[in-house]
């Protein structure tokens, strides 16, 4: 029979482990957490090098990240080694926490887009975040095994931290085995930037490595310490002067042609579908047979671009003909009294409309109740006015964290429709194409790889619009109304390296489909092959409906009529780091605001934008210039205001502050108005 001791002290085994590594690690505990800061860098690059099939250029990636994350912690190392005081020790190990926090997010996000994680990303998650947060959760359980993999050292080494704050260890260093680590860490640290420097003379990068070879970490403390003019500036917001016309402004300046009948409108927004993967382009398969014969049945303009790769800045431009704000907020969803000019104050005050936007959506996602309000739509409705899914016979009509079943609207559309005598225009927005791309269980099973449930539920919403337009004609309305399906952008998948849209200006998440049928006004098998966008469609509706456009002021055009030869069609991304640029003819010119050069694309020779050329400073600076002024004049003052709150629709409490509002449904106030 073993001793009784012989059982206690292996029993105490695992304790004594446990304590030998914590005091292992407390003695160095701001080492540890810069370790795995190094560590969830590391490896968080290394998934994406193989995700890409990149792994030849993984060294050039991280030596960077080597150098300035070592350098941070000898500094701490140092100055623990002259005050090794309980305060310096958490004031130290502080920062370390802070760095490798960082470290998290910035992993987090390479996972999910591609691209290293960006100061200004930081603002969708203060002002909004529960949506945001479902999102990136929704990204993590898509891919669990690369999450743990790369997020697990940097919680290890957030865990130390908040232990150690409670037991701080002070370090015993021993003078010469000190100076010889600080010898052999400043050779490191040396080697890895010359290495880098070397690697960043030796020409330019891989178009799909270019986002990679930077210190994140020092970028985000760069943009926090000094100012990069290219980029706006609270006094930017503060001094915007750009105006735009009211409801009423703008149709006490247009006229109208006369005509004996005018059609109802129905524009359907794709949400986040890219171009190639439609069968306007085929290369991705036969995805969309009916908008390809939609198509086939009016017009199709095959080089439309968003103005602004994300949904609220793309229906702004989409639905009044002119820039939005191109910035990093959600300016155009505060409130204001009066409302901008758009097709739907058009459509109503001069043609006697009534106006709806419906989307499948849950309608707080970034306050939409207030962008509808602003472009003045009579009403608006979302997911929200279904029943608590909960209590539904099918609560697969709820898809998602943000989407549900397109086909559970088609009734509460038809009721709209029929309700009242009267031409209409309806704006409606999809939403089951939106990360993270789930069709009802009753279309498919949903497939595993991202790539193909986006392919699932561009063929889901194909079957929408067909059943939309039969839904039409069913009603008798299919040869009375002109049919618009457009797309707000894109969404990659890995074509350049990223995933997503938010900072991408490739045309993956750029150019999207836009189609027309309207009978007697549009010739069947009309193609446009000329660059036109986002902006352009609202003054083409009106000019179709007989409302001149010329006197308006809008900053796009009418799309069916003639279109200069130079006319630079412009975008960004919606990211403060976003690219921004141009097209103009077949070249496309990219502005990086964080690296100061414009990358420029021959779109004829090189479609896939595999072979980009930076242009010399000289060349560059005024292509610069016009971008940021573009950027800078497209700033909206808004005639509001700093802070209030107001109620929209009868139902949705909005609060706004400053340049973001958000909003809540009041569903007790729903079943009182019902």
């Amino acid at each position: 029979m073993e001793p009784e001791g012989s059982q206690s002290a292996r029993k105490g085994l695992p304790r004594r482990i446990a304590g030998g590594f914590y005091r292992l690690i407390a003695l160095r505990a701001h080492t540890s957490i810069m370790l795995g800061a190094l560590a969830a860098t590391v490896l968080g690059k290394f998934f994406h090098a193989h995700r890409m099939n990149l792994v030849n250029e993984f060294p050039t990636w991280v030596l960077i990240d080597v150098a300035v994350l070592l350098s941070v912690e000898l500094v701490m190392a140092l100055i623990i080694f002259a005050r090794p005081t309980r305060r310096m020790l958490r004031l130290t190990t502080g920062l370390a926490a802070i760095l490798c926090t960082w470290s998290v997010l910035n992993v987090g996000w390479i996972v999910r887009s591609g691209a290293q994680l960006p100061l200004s990303l930081l603002k969708p998650l203060l002002r909004d975040p529960l949506n945001t947060l479902a999102q990136i959760g929704g990204n993590i359980y898509a891919m669990p095994r690369a999450a743990a993999v790369v997020l697990l050292p940097s919680f290890t080494a957030l865990g130390i931290y908040f232990y150690y704050l409670a037991n701080p260890l002070a370090p015993n260093y021993n003078g010469r085995r000190f100076r010889i680590r600080v010898v052999l860490s400043v050779l490191i640290i040396i080697a890895a930037a010359v290495g880098h420097n070397l690697i960043v003379r030796r020409g330019e990068p891989n178009i799909l490595s270019a986002g990679m070879r930077f210190s994140s970490h020092f970028r985000a403390v760069r943009g926090l310490v000094m100012r990069n003019t290219a980029k706006l500036t609270r006094a930017d917001y503060e001094q915007a002067v750009r105006e735009l016309p009211t409801g009423g402004e703008l149709n006490a300046i247009l006229n109208l042609r006369p005509r004996i009948a005018r059609p109802n409108v129905i524009v359907v927004v794709l949400e986040g579908i890219q171009y190639n993967y439609t069968s306007l382009d085929g290369r991705n398969g036969d995805l969309t047979p009916y908008l390809a014969e939609i198509a086939g049945r009016g017009v199709s303009f095959s080089r439309m671009r968003s103005t602004l790769t994300h949904t609220t800045k793309a229906l702004f431009a989409l639905l009044t003909g002119r820039y939005p704000s191109i910035s990093n907020d959600l300016a155009e969803t505060v409130p204001i009294d009066h409302g901008y000019g758009s097709l739907a104050t058009v459509l109503k005050g001069k043609l006697n409309y009534r106006t709806a936007f419906f989307q499948s959506a849950k309608g707080n996602f970034e306050a939409r109740p207030g962008l509808v309000h602003n472009l003045g739509f009579d009403t608006f409705w979302a997911r929200d006015f279904l029943e608590d899914p909960n209590t539904l016979r099918d609560p697969e009509s709820f898809v998602g964290y943000l989407a549900c079943d397109e086909f559970a609207l088609l009734d509460p559309l038809k009721q709209w429709i029929r309700s009242r005598e009267q031409p209409f225009f309806i704006a409606y927005m999809c939403s089951v194409t939106h990360d993270p791309y789930e069709v009802p269980r009753w279309f498919a099973e949903p497939a595993r790889e991202p790539v193909e449930r986006y392919k699932q539920t561009i063929a889901y919403t194909d079957g929408f619009l067909k059943t939309l337009d039969a839904e039409l004609s069913a009603l008798g309305l299919a040869d009375n109304t002109l049919l618009c399906i457009v797309g707000d952008h894109g969404e990659a998948f890995g074509e350049h390296g990223l995933h997503g849209h938010e900072m991408n200006t490739f045309d993956e998440a750029l150019h999207v489909p836009w189609v027309m049928r309207a009978p007697s006004l549009i010739q069947p098998g009309t193609r446009i092959a000329a660059a036109v966008s986002s902006i352009d469609m609202a003054p083409t509706l009106l000019e179709l409906l007989g409302v001149e456009t010329h006197w308006a002021g809008f900053d796009g055009l009418n799309a069916l009529g003639p279109i200069p030869a130079n006319r630079k069609v412009y975008f960004s991304g919606w990211i403060d780091e976003s690219p921004a640029g141009f097209v103009r003819n077949n070249g496309k010119f990219v502005y990086h605001s964080e690296d100061h050069v414009v990358r420029v694309f021959d779109l004829a020779a090189d479609p896939n934008e595999n072979t980009g050329v930076i242009i010399g400073e000289t060349e560059a600076e005024p292509i610069a210039r016009d971008i940021i002024s573009w950027c800078r004049n497209s700033v909206l003052k808004i005639d509001q205001k700093r802070t209030g709150n107001t109620t929209l629709f009868d139902v949705w409490r909005c609060r706004w502050n400053a340049r973001v509002s958000d909003v809540d449904f009041d569903r007790q106030s729903l079943g009182n108005s019902r």
